[in-house]
């Protein structure tokens, strides 16, 4: 098979992707020929996260539901083995960094490092391809987990978050948080992980993105050889569950009483994603992102606004994507929540870009695309986030931002619909900062 040679379009940058045989799509984004640093970064993955709870496993034929944190659970796992050697000390040796994360889209597993490239390659991809569970170290993980989860409900703005997701989705799993919940993963089995692990850490549900001081031909000859021992071949598509989640929003409004310091606020407001112009998810994503930046942006007026009247001291905007409904979600540290939610109602209901920003942002996005390609893990980064969100390379940023217009991103304006609403708030009863 020749390797595919990528070219990112208006930035001068070219990468290199090849499909094994096994399925195992890789990624390759070598440093010009100038570039003196040594670095590399490896990010190996699976289109396995927090959102799939019930899918058919390899090997049976009925659909089955699985305990919610148990693509979390099972990425803790990995890092178990039946030799002396453990993942984290054997990168330590060799002075490389190694972690992993699971969203509710998929579970990566990175590695970067400036020496000992081979090895520390072949030794991600043995590991994350063998796995080592009993039921003696899942019951230990239990405990490990359901104590991260404990504490984490004692964090005001993960008690927030979590309340809000809860608040806003009926079906779609993002109602359960990442981890899962104390009783779902006291449920986790070891027969549940190798199901689970058997089903989607196959090849052909993988990527594995490499970027830094290497070379195409050996980092596919490193994969090739490597994943050989474990005799791994290309499976059939995986039958997972999909939900059509209702519009309408679970809970309206819910206070916790806590002791903080300020009001904690978590807002969603649900929105068909049907109603939007745009079909191309790249291109809407464009768009929403842009409304983000010069709405919400750091120097946008709201944050104007509300730093100057002392409304809210942290917040943060951005849409979460489930499916059928788009999600607007607000988090903010509010003191005083009734002039904020009330400035933010009226904010949203009179939402106006001007053309001459669009413009202005526009080549800050474009300058942006073209300084990433002078940094490995911004690019490695990047690709890792297309798979994820695309399932493919996009490599014409630049002609896609140049191509907005200010009559497109009217028509999305007009499309966002703020009328259904989940709010959450977090407060201390005595709180002497509230103003009401």
């Amino acid at each position: 098979m020749i390797m595919e040679k990528i070219e990112l379009k208006n930035v001068d940058k070219e990468i290199y992707r090849e499909v094994l045989d096994n399925g195992l799509e890789i990624i390759i984004i070598p440093n010009s020929k100038s570039s003196k640093k040594k670095n590399y970064y490896f990010n190996y993955g699976t289109y396995y996260g927090a959102l799939i709870n019930e899918f058919v496993p390899k090997g049976k034929n009925k659909m089955t539901s699985f305990p919610s944190g148990i693509a979390h659970f099972l990425e803790h796992k990995m890092f178990e083995s039946k030799d002396d050697i453990k993942p984290f000390d054997f990168y330590a040796k060799t002075g490389s960094y190694v972690n992993a994360f699971t969203s509710y889209k998929s579970t990566c597993y990175v590695v970067t490092g400036n020496k000992k490239m081979k090895e520390n390659l072949e030794y991600l991809l043995t590991f994350v391809n063998n796995p080592y569970f009993t039921d003696e170290n899942v019951k230990k993980e239990q405990g490990i987990i359901s104590e991260e989860a404990a504490m984490n409900d004692d964090n005001p703005d993960y008690l927030a978050y979590k309340t809000i997701n809860k608040n806003l989705y009926k079906l779609s799993p993002y109602n359960t948080p990442i981890l899962g919940t104390i009783s779902s993963i006291k449920a986790i089995t070891k027969n549940d992980l190798y199901n689970c692990y058997n089903t989607f850490y196959r090849p052909s549900n993988m990527f594995l993105v490499v970027g830094g001081a290497v070379s195409p031909d050996e980092i596919i000859k490193i994969a090739t050889d490597t994943l050989k021992r474990f005799n791994l071949e290309k499976d059939k598509e995986i039958k997972v569950k999909h939900y059509k989640e209702p519009v309408k929003v679970v809970k309206e409004y819910e206070e916790i009483t806590r002791d903080v310091q300020v009001d904690k606020l978590a807002i969603g407001f649900k929105m068909e994603k049907a109603k939007f112009p745009l079909k191309n998810k790249v291109i809407l994503d464009l768009y929403l992102n842009m409304i983000i930046s010069l709405c919400f942006g750091a120097s946008s007026n709201f944050r104007e606004m509300i730093r100057k009247r002392h409304l809210a001291n942290k917040s943060g905007y951005y849409f979460q994507d489930a499916d059928n409904i788009l999600t607007f979600m607000v988090e903010a540290d509010s003191l005083n929540t009734p002039v904020y939610l009330k400035e933010l109602e009226n904010y949203l209901a009179n939402l106006k870009i001007e053309e001459e920003d669009l413009e202005r942002i526009k080549k800050v996005w474009i300058s942006s695309e073209v300084i990433k390609t002078d940094y490995a893990d911004s690019l490695v980064d990047s690709v890792v986030d297309d798979l994820i969100n695309y399932r493919k390379i996009i490599n014409n940023y630049v002609e896609l931002i140049k191509g907005m217009n200010i009559t497109t991103m009217n028509q999305v304006l007009k499309s966002l619909d703020f009328s259904n609403k989940a709010i959450v708030k977090v407060t201390n009863e005595n709180n002497p900062l509230q103003n009401n």
